[in-house]
């Protein structure tokens, strides 16, 4: 979806690696441990030194280029070579010695572990900035095999990731990243959940679809996030019955996340559809007066008429399905449907509760409708109950996201 492509942009981006480096690297440069030299290496150093005291770091970096071909025969050759070539890069501004600098810096050696580890980062982030996203991955990853609880790291680290075309890399670091800001009481970046989550919608990751869309509207429970969840959940699940569209709208409504006038008009089309005019009167209306739909439209005219006049029958028709509920389940839910849509959610669980157990009706339909209702009556432990009855297919879904509403 386009509402995701932008994000990893916004918050994924590394380019603040490259604008901090330089003060921490250039003081690790400048107090070298005093090194044991071999005399080729240590010829070159003096000289280099020379150039950059006199400020001519392009003739220091020219003069290390001619020093590369030396043999290393001592421990700290390479590394004070790396580090007067870093110098020298910083005070010139170029990244890609710089990059070159730690590069051979981390690979010297006599490093430390600690400047390794520091040196790693800044290799991570300006081979990133520079596109060279396999290289990039693998300090970021050596950085995090040290540092697993750095958070901004590991973000960046999922960026270079989804460059990567790597999505279950995107999904396990993002969720690290999220865990760890969650276990500190924090939530995450918003973009954070949001790519999360269309990163295991296009990386076809059923078994963590709903766990990422449940701790994204956890997180952030507004219209924008249900909407674009539930929407994502549509998407994958092909065609649906009326029946089906009526659950998922009836779950939009009680989320707000009805933010279209598409979202209003497939409910209102399938409440009609299942013979529940009074709810699709009730839909048109409300989008009718947020001007997300266009009652002079012939089309959407016709469908306002033939909601509202139905919609008279049904209720006309209503104390006598009450009486006919008691020997018919079907029409018992029909019964129970019709109160809950007319506000009358009290009475509506009287209809509903003697369906539980009926082999006649759905009972993941029953249990996720009687759950809704409980909801609205402000008993969240009743209708956490019945959610948990509802056991599998669409439903369960549906039932897992009304039980974040419900405040699970």
């Amino acid at each position: 979806m386009k509402t995701f492509a932008t994000a990893l942009a916004l918050v994924l981006s590394t380019a603040a690696v490259v604008g901090t480096a330089s003060p921490a690297l250039a003081q690790k440069a400048e107090k070298p441990q005093p090194p044991k030299l071999s005399k080729p290496v240590l010829a070159a150093v003096i000289a280099v030194q020379k150039l950059q005291q006199a400020g001519d770091h392009a003739g220091a970096l020219a003069k290390l280029t001619e020093a590369a071909a030396l043999p290393k025969a001592e421990k700290d050759d390479a590394l004070i070579l790396a580090k007067l070539k870093l110098f020298s890069a910083q005070n010139l501004k170029d990244n890609v010695k710089i990059e070159e600098a730690l590069t051979e810096a981390v690979e010297a050696p006599s490093i430390t572990a600690d400047e390794k580890l520091t040196f790693s980062k800044f290799i991570a982030g300006l081979s990133s900035n520079r596109k060279d996203y396999q290289k990039s991955w693998k300090w970021y990853e050596f950085y995090l095999s040290q540092k697993p609880d750095d958070v901004d790291m590991t973000v960046q680290a999922a960026s270079v990731n989804a460059a990567l075309g790597n999505k279950l890399g995107v999904v396990a670091l993002l969720t690290k990243a999220i865990d760890l800001r969650e276990a500190a009481g924090e939530k995450g970046d918003r973009s954070w959940y949001e790519f999360r989550a269309q990163s295991v919608i296009d990386g076809n990751m059923t078994d963590k679809m709903m766990p990422a869309l449940l701790s994204w509207v956890k997180a952030f429970p507004e219209p924008k996030s249900y909407n674009l969840s539930i929407e994502l959940i549509k998407q994958r699940s092909g065609n649906m019955d009326n029946n089906l569209l009526l659950d998922w709208g009836r779950l939009m409504a009680a989320a707000g996340a009805m933010t279209t006038g598409n979202n209003y008009l497939e409910y209102a089309d399938a409440a009609i559809e299942r013979g529940m005019p009074n709810e699709a009167d009730a839909v048109l209306k409300e989008a009718i007066a947020k001007k997300l739909i266009d009652p002079t439209r012939t089309n959407i005219a016709e469908t306002v008429k033939l909601a509202a006049t139905k919609n008279a029958e049904t209720r006309a028709a209503l104390p006598g399905l009450e009486k006919e509920a008691k020997a018919s389940p079907r029409i018992g839910l029909v019964v129970a449907d019709t109160l809950a849509n007319l506000g009358q959610y009290e009475k509506a669980v009287s209809f509903y509760k003697p369906l539980v157990g009926a082999a006649n009706v759905d009972q993941d339909t029953v249990n996720l409708r009687m759950g809704a209702a409980l909801l609205k009556m402000g008993d969240k432990a009743g209708a956490k109950a019945a959610f948990a009855a509802v056991k599998g297919g669409p439903r369960a879904q549906i039932a897992q996201f009304y039980n974040v509403l419900a405040g699970a």
